[in-house]
């Protein structure tokens, strides 16, 4: 993170400005796209957040629209406008949000109008209060859903009594309190809490039902079943901020059937899978386009090691952090998993031709250009060399379970293949330039808005 323009995603949906965290409020009215984000604008920190908001018409070419929700000084939100979703409710667009208030502890669900005028109108009171500390706490990040005709909201938590379970690999003992409330959100400014609809706890015994806290919690159909994707946090709760390590962090999706309880979902989860495998990728947000299924994640700046760590962080130096990832389609790949392709409008990005070469027997395509993508029919290799001294850094590589299509972009790297997609963050030093290789012919293009 630095003031080095090579390390701006100039092609993703972010601001040019600030510090930009979860994807919030994203669908299609009024003939444009709208993604909304948590933003703080005046510095590259959590902190004060709002929602920012940026549109398009064709998910390549972004407006920047500015503030969509604030927090008000002695209002419910005072303190943030954290995650949450855009519903239609009869004929306007809410958003429907998380409003935290100066006892962050006590935060609320909240929905706001767009009015006449274009301006969205905040409420002077939640939808829905925190529930029973003494049950749950951590009470967030509210989705909508209509299931049988019934419309419900949802949110992730975390449950006061903390069961743990041994991990296999390493046997130690992990928290598994995180679970996801249900309301009936008939009345989308009124919601009555109904219970859960599913907790790690009860999730069978062969899943990792990771997590002490979930968010973000998005439910979907999925052709004749339902998808579930929760973000899941095994620390206590977390500034976010760059200049801390982060908790465990990951993103679980499940693939389920949900039935009726004396009129109360339950979600019964038949196939578990890790939305996406990479360091840096968090809180999505999924919306139904028509046939599909688009979702947006938030990369933060690398918290590893090597070319994931970002270069040393000053608030002085600095004036943004974080991004969007570029939209994708979520679908089901041949083995049944829940995996991520790039979404098909991105194909459109494509500029000029970059020149594979043969080299000691492996397809090299080397570029020194700050956006580009690379393509390959079995696994791909991505690593950064010095322009002098030849030495090379790793960044990652794809399974071989091809074809694989990479996207670069400033200092986010997405990669798919035919088993996910890898989310990473890589900070290119000015006297290095990328190298993709592979075993198989590759061929690659720099990434370029069409006119």
């Amino acid at each position: 993170m630095t003031t080095d323009p090579d390390f701006f995603p100039h092609l993703h949906t972010r601001p040019l400005t600030g510090w930009v965290n979860d994807p919030n409020g994203v669908g299609f009215w009024e003939g444009r796209w709208h993604v909304m984000y948590q933003w703080n604008p005046e510095r590259p920190v959590h902190g004060d957040i709002r929602w920012g908001h940026m549109s398009s018409g064709d998910l390549l070419h972004w407006r920047d629209e500015g503030a969509a929700l604030v927090p008000r000084p002695g209002g419910l939100d005072e303190t943030g406008c954290w995650s949450g979703v855009a519903v239609a409710d009869d004929t306007v667009v809410a958003l429907v949000y998380t409003a935290v208030p100066r006892d962050v502890k006590q935060a609320a669900t909240a929905v706001a109008r767009l009015d006449r005028t274009g301006k969205w109108e905040q409420p002077l009171r939640p939808a829905a209060q925190h529930p029973d500390h003494s049950v749950w706490k951590e009470v967030r990040d509210p989705f909508v859903v209509t299931i049988e005709g019934m419309r419900f909201g949802i949110l992730g938590a975390s449950r006061v009594s903390t069961p743990l379970f041994r991990v296999a690999e390493d046997k130690t003992m992990r928290a598994c309190a995180g679970v996801v409330l249900i309301y009936d959100a008939s009345d989308l400014d009124n919601w009555e809490l109904l219970g859960e609809l599913v907790s790690a706890e009860t999730l069978p015994s062969t899943m990792q039902r990771a997590g002490a806290i979930w968010e973000c919690p998005q439910l979907v159909r999925f052709g004749d079943r339902w998808l579930l994707v929760i973000s899941w946090d095994d620390g206590a709760e977390s500034t976010a901020s760059v200049q801390e390590p982060s908790p465990t962090q990951g993103v679980a999706c499940f693939i389920g059937e949900i039935g009726l309880e004396a009129g109360v979902p339950r979600f019964t989860a038949l196939r578990e899978d890790e939305f996406d495998s990479g360091p840096d990728f968090y809180a999505p947000q999924l919306v139904v386009d028509g046939d599909r299924i688009l979702a947006w994640g938030w990369a933060w700046e690398g918290r590893g090691s090597g070319v994931n760590a970002p270069p040393s962080f000053s608030e002085d130096a600095v004036s943004w952090a974080g991004t969007l990832s570029f939209p994708r389609e979520v679908i089901e790949n041949d083995d049944g998993a829940v995996v991520c392709v790039p979404a098909r409008e991105l194909s459109q990005l494509r500029g000029e031709s970059l020149r594979p070469e043969l080299v000691n027997s492996r397809w090299q395509i080397e570029t020194s250009v700050n956006a580009f993508s690379v393509t390959g029919e079995v696994g791909v290799r991505i690593d950064v060399v010095g322009e002098q001294s030849g030495e090379v850094r790793h960044v990652c590589a794809s399974s071989d379970a091809g074809p694989v299509t990479v996207l670069v972009d400033g200092s986010i790297v997405e990669v798919f293949d035919r088993n996910g997609s890898l989310t990473m963050r890589a900070y290119r030093h000015p006297d290095e330039r990328w190298r993709a290789t592979s075993t198989a012919q590759l061929s690659g293009f720099e990434l370029r808005l069409p006119e």
